[in-house]
């Protein structure tokens, strides 16, 4: 382990401080300052001798002494710190000053800019020299991570803070992850060699092309059903229409010569037709809106059904552990059982000791003081020995009550997550059950078409034609010019008939495509299903892996916990990095002294990985009453409004210039 003391820290004006000198020796210390006194520049200077940067990370930062908000010009602004590193003394000096140059022909220098030197052990050295030295003691995130309570938890981002955990602790090999989880026993085989990261990419993209697809097979179904004709081409009986007019042509030829007042009937009669097709429009369109609304429905039903299978999977999981536990609990108490009955056999047992009151050698009667202390000796070597079998057999009964209680505790848990679980199965067994209803009340309502109010308003107007017609035909007023009408509008819609026929081709390869395009759904709908299996075995494997791998990390901190992952509201797994104590967030909610507290426990876990023991500054160290134990020297900042001037408290008493 490497030893990192601070013996001597020197200002020299630097950030307001004309001139201080921290006498640390190695030793704790505290320095008191009303706020604005300098106790943060105190470690800014540190940080910035070691690293040109502040206390905060950053590099851009005033170091000049201001006089009314203005620069004062012509000083030297320098740190200097005494180590004793591993026992060995090193000086480290820098010196951050402006330069002043006198051009040729003029009489004053003018300002060019600043320079920086640096010193080590008193000799003048280059910037690379002094940074391969500072480098040597340490690297400059590791010393930051060791110098400050709050750098790791405030400075770095949750993906170095995760990094530099499981540089620490280790990794979890995947191995490890299957042997925990039973349930996990198929995923090498979906994996086939790949990693999980790598496998839950190829399921995201996946799943966005079969949602692409998806989306885009209604629209594909929807733009060749906007292309066939609004009604149902039956060549048949189309071809038996087409005759039926021909028929009626022929029929209208004799009837020219024979009706007298025909015009007026020939349109009613048209208007009767055309009711007749608006009757059948009316049906068709009643069919095809509830053939829609039912693809709709079942779409859902199907939905629910395929979350429905998920939750019974995550239940049975659930089931399956709380077996395993159970099946525990019950090993532990016949155990115990085993254990009190051995308890009270070993209690039980009592002192019984013979032993000769007669000289082995001369057969003479020993005396009566020598026989009594054997006898004590035999009775405290029996009470030892039955004291120890007891005590064992207590702590081991100890041990199997805690974990029975784990488990048991464990079981509880598990039970509660069952039943939250059944109760999302039984809400969406109901949904399911209603959109079934709805799918019924559907069928019913194609089949009971004629309580259609427009198709009953269509009827009316049926019925009232055929007596217009009835009244027109028995006065015999219609034309022979409205026949000829009703003629060529036969015509017209016998070559209309015959186009349908000739569309009938292009209507078969349309349902043909849109019986594929619906095979195709079907078959997608199934992969991502599957897919959402796989995808839910990636997310237990992770969250089996962060169990094992908090655990690990957990252990090797003494006050600090970090939760590795998240559950988000659809059920997925977000990786995150977040420190905790006593179960509240580091980010949210912790006051200063925990945080402060957390942050040395952490740096006491990162002294021993990285094998180098630093001084550690902690500011604002009036938060905390109590610092945990720590072996580094602490530098206490502390804000105290009756010092108006730095004040340390060590074995005397400075106060900064």
């Amino acid at each position: 382990m490497k030893e990192v003391k601070l013996m001597n820290l020197t200002f020299k004006n630097f950030k307001g401080i004309k001139k201080f000198d921290l006498g640390a020796d190695g030793q704790d210390l505290k320095a008191f300052g009303d706020n604005g006194t300098g106790k943060t520049t105190l470690f800014d200077g540190f940080v910035w001798l070691l690293f040109n940067k502040d206390s905060n990370n950053r590099a851009d930062f005033a170091i000049k002494t201001l006089v009314s908000g203005k620069e004062i010009n012509n000083l030297e602004h320098e740190v200097e710190a005494v180590f004793r590193i591993d026992g060995s003394p090193l000086t480290l000096r820098k010196v951050y000053a402006e330069k002043w140059t006198k051009r040729r022909g003029s009489a004053t220098k003018e300002f060019s800019g600043h320079e920086t030197n640096y010193f080590i052990d008193g000799v003048p050295s280059k910037k690379g020299e002094y940074q391969s030295k500072v480098d040597s003691i340490v690297k400059e995130e590791v010393f930051k991570l060791l110098t400050s309570p709050t750098f790791f938890n405030e400075n770095l981002k949750w993906q170095e803070r995760r990094a530099t955990l499981l540089e620490v602790c280790g990794d979890i090999e995947e191995e490890d992850v299957l042997a925990f989880n039973s349930a996990l026993k198929n995923l090498p085989t979906i994996l086939r060699g790949r990693t999980i990261e790598d496998h839950r990419k190829i399921i995201a993209a996946r799943r966005a092309e079969i949602n692409k697809e998806l989306d885009r097979i209604p629209v594909r179904i929807d733009e060749i059903n906007n292309s066939l004709p609004e009604i149902n081409i039956d060549v048949p009986s189309i071809e038996k229409e087409v005759a039926v007019i021909e028929k009626q042509l022929d029929e209208n030829a004799t009837q020219i010569n024979n009706i007298k007042n025909g015009s007026a009937i020939t349109g009613k009669q048209n208007e009767l037709r055309q009711i007749e097709m608006d009757l059948e429009s009316v049906k068709r369109d009643l069919e095809s809106d509830s053939i829609q609304k039912g693809h709709e429905i079942n779409a859902k039903i199907q939905e629910e059904q395929s979350n429905i299978s998920i939750l019974k999977r995550k239940k049975d999981d659930a089931e399956h552990q709380i077996k395993r536990n159970n099946e525990t609990v019950t090993a532990i108490d016949t155990r115990l059982a085993e254990l009190r009955d051995e308890w009270e056999q070993v209690n039980a047992t009592e002192f019984v000791h013979e032993s000769e009151c007669a000289c082995p050698t001369c057969g003479q009667d020993l005396p009566e003081g020598q026989v009594v202390t054997a006898n004590e000796k035999a009775l405290a070597q029996f009470n030892l020995t039955k004291s120890k079998s007891l005590e064992e057999i207590s702590v081991t009964g100890k041990r199997r009550s805690e974990k029975k209680a784990e488990a048991v505790n464990d079981i509880e848990k598990l039970t509660t997550t069952v039943g939250v679980i059944q109760s999302q199965i039984d809400d969406k067994a109901k949904v399911v059950s209603k959109l079934e209803v709805e799918i019924e009340t559907l069928r019913t309502a194609v089949k009971d078409a004629r309580q259609d109010p427009k198709y009953q308003s269509k009827l009316q107007e049926q019925a009232k034609l055929n007596d217009e017609i009835k009244s027109l035909k028995d006065n015999a007023q219609e034309s022979v010019t409205s026949v000829e009408k009703e003629v060529a509008e036969l015509r017209i819609k016998r070559t209309e008939l015959n186009a349908q026929i000739a569309q009938q081709a292009q209507v078969v390869a349309s349902e043909k495509r849109i019986a594929e395009l619906e095979e195709q759904q079907k078959e997608l709908a199934n992969e991502f299903e599957k897919l959402e299996g796989e995808l839910y075995l990636t997310e237990e494997f992770i969250r089996s892996k962060v169990e094992l791998l908090t655990e690990k990390i957990n252990s090797k901190f003494k006050y600090a916990r970090f939760n590795l992952f998240k559950t988000n509201i659809n059920g997925g797994i977000e990786e995150i990095c977040e420190t905790t104590f006593d179960g509240v967030p580091y980010s949210s909610g912790l006051n200063n002294a925990a945080r402060i507290n957390v942050g040395i426990d952490i740096i006491n876990t990162l002294t021993e990985h990285f094998g180098i023991r630093a001084p550690i500054f902690v500011d604002n160290a009036e938060a905390v009453t109590q610092l945990i134990d720590t072996d580094s020297q602490l530098i206490s900042l502390v804000v105290s409004e009756k010092d108006k001037q730095l004040r340390i408290e060590k074995n005397e008493l400075q106060e900064a210039i």
